[in-house]
């Protein structure tokens, strides 16, 4: 038997690559440093109880992703309603925002004042091109000025610990909603296009973050998903490892030649006939021995992640929150999500809050799983939201690449990564750590698809 493609991770995009080499007839093992898989998109049992890593749904308008999860999932996926605010100054806000919402809870001084910059800045940003880009300045133009410092400005400095003007301008295309009345704008254009020539099949690259097609989630969340994934993955004759962390890349010349492993206290080495990477691709650049080029190691070094810390609670009350996920500005955390929205299979009379706390590893609250809880603790008592009795369990796991910050220049060190794996004669890199790109789990699938037929082609021309 020949040597196995090796898939790192078992996120969305790992799986459905293991899957699909799997259907090309190769031989895979699919690897994860977790006992469980999924990913940012699986869930954590604790204390009996499923956690999720925040509000993941299913939804895509790709056919054949669709088609692949209805057949995987039958009766198991559940249609399901998203419904998001931010609380601001006192009054709860749909999420994006709205025009309704922006007219009749702001006050009427703030609506003229946000208004008339609003269309200054639009109609601006048509004529005039601002000398150098970043997230400041296209989102002073989509939302105008005070718009932008009332709700973007220092909420996002104090969520990325970066501020708006040192962040690239795709972080504000691909991770901002766009005010509603510039989706409806956006819409009318796309339905234009569409007329004169057909819809083109969703892109992964260059992907802007979108709700698109019908939502579904299942009783057990999107982990169920991801577990049904891995099931069949096995079925089609896959080996799924577990506990199996990565932590070096054998390669002779432009060929991979081996995975080295730690699992249970021991090192083994893995042959391999190529390699799909999801892990986050500056930590998989520096696994490769001998190591690349000194231009790649540094470009690795330029990419930051942001980390978060999750803390769960189960909570003596059927629901709490009135949308499915709720942002704040205020609070320890910046994000929380109310299970019992999603359909939940819960313990009657309870429901699981996920509260997020954006951080640095270097942070106190990483390590400090008593400040990390009390912080979101108080938050929420001080909120009316929930009284402390109430609690039955907290939990806190942790995320340390869980978002991909777009700083200004990153482009240029991620081509450099990306050349670099291409340069390899048998080595593909997807999803969103893999790829260095903020998408959804559904695109994330579709990366994970591509990587396995480039190279299954590339392993076997004839495929």
């Amino acid at each position: 038997m020949s040597a196995p493609v090796v898939v790192l991770g078992a996120g969305c995009a790992g799986l459905y690559a293991g899957r699909r080499l799997r259907e090309r007839g190769l031989p895979v093992v699919l690897v994860e440093a977790e006992d469980r898989v999924g990913g940012l998109a699986g869930g954590v049992r604790l204390g009996g109880d499923v956690y999720e890593y925040g509000p993941h749904i299913f939804h895509t308008t790709d056919p054949e992703i669709l088609k692949d999860v209805q057949a995987l999932m039958g009766p198991d996926l559940l249609p399901y309603e998203r419904t998001i605010q931010i609380k601001f100054l006192g009054n709860y806000f749909k999420f994006p925002l709205s025009v309704p919402d922006v007219l009749l809870k702001l006050p009427i001084a703030t609506v003229l004042h946000a208004a008339a910059s609003f269309a200054w800045h639009f109609a601006k940003g048509l004529l005039v091109s601002a000398p150098v880009e970043n997230a400041e300045t296209v989102l002073r133009r989509c939302y105008g000025d005070v718009l932008y410092r009332l709700f973007f400005k220092d909420y996002i400095q104090r969520v990325w610990g970066v501020p708006p003007a040192a962040f690239s301008p795709a972080f504000a295309r691909e991770r901002i909603p766009r005010f509603n009345i510039l989706d409806i704008l956006d819409q009318l254009a796309t339905k234009a296009k569409n007329l004169v020539s057909p819809r083109r099949a969703l892109k992964t690259a260059g992907f802007v973050e979108k709700v698109e097609g019908r939502l579904w989630t299942t009783r057990k969340g999107f982990s169920l998903i991801c577990e049904r994934m891995a099931e069949d993955f096995q079925k089609k004759g896959g080996t799924l490892r577990l506990s199996a962390r990565v932590v070096g890349l054998k390669r002779d010349g432009r060929r991979v030649t081996a995975v080295e492993l730690e699992s249970g206290g021991r090192r083994e080495l893995l042959p391999c006939s190529g390699v799909v990477n999801t892990l986050a691709i500056n930590e998989a650049i520096n696994l490769f021995e001998p190591p690349l080029d000194a231009a790649a190691q540094s470009a690795a070094a330029s990419l930051r992640y942001c980390a978060v810390v999750f803390v769960g609670l189960k909570v003596r009350r059927p629901k709490v929150l009135r949308a499915s996920f709720m942002y704040f500005r205020e609070h320890s955390f910046n994000r929380i999500t109310d299970l019992s929205h999603f359909s939940f299979a819960l313990e009657p009379g309870t429901t699981l809050l996920v509260a997020e706390i954006t951080c640095d590893p270097k942070d106190a609250v990483w390590s400090d799983q008593t400040l990390a809880v009390e912080s979101v603790v108080s938050d929420l008592v001080r909120e009316s939201l929930i009284a402390r009795e109430e609690i039955v369990q907290t939990h806190v796991f942790r995320a340390r690449h869980a978002f991909p910050m777009y700083t200004l220049g990153y482009e240029a060190a991620l081509k450099t990564l990306l050349d670099a794996f291409s340069a390899l004669d048998n080595a593909e890199t997807a999803g969103r750590q893999g790829r260095f790109q903020y998408v959804n789990t559904h695109v994330a699938m579709k990366m994970g698809r591509e990587a396995a037929d480039r190279l299954a082609s590339r392993l076997r021309p004839a495929a």
